[in-house]
């Protein structure tokens, strides 16, 4: 019985000392990149973000709140310019795997065949 206790207490003591995963998520990251554009997802310790399409053009290109579930980053828009109305009121879940603290995979939850690498900036 005490040894059970024991293991249960260094259990919930190494895992009280990891940074969850929301945590280690805040930050500014380059999320995807195209022949001629790259995106940059802005996550924020208040739990919104912002995406932008250019490193130049300092204006968003859409934003809204995110949360994490499971091995899920799910973000939820609630602006998004001209060209993205659609979009708004919408969930964009990307499933996470292979998390450092630099990097991480991440696939869109409705296509995981589709994983791209996303690279921490700052």
């Amino acid at each position: 019985m005490q040894r059970s206790l024991v293991i249960c207490s260094v259990a919930l003591s190494l895992t009280a000392c990891q940074p969850s995963l929301e945590k280690q998520l805040v930050g500014e990251w380059l999320s995807g990149c195209s022949i001629d554009t790259c995106t940059i997802t802005t996550l924020k310790a208040d739990r919104t973000f912002s995406e932008k399409f250019d490193e130049k053009d300092s204006s968003d290109s859409y934003s809204g709140t995110w949360r994490v579930e499971g091995d899920q980053l799910i973000m939820h828009v609630t602006w998004a310019d001209k060209v993205l109305q659609d979009i708004v009121g919408k969930n964009m879940r990307v499933v996470i795997s292979e998390f450092h603290h630099d990097s991480f995979v991440g696939a869109l939850a409705d296509d995981r065949r589709k994983s791209q690498p996303w690279k921490r900036l700052h």
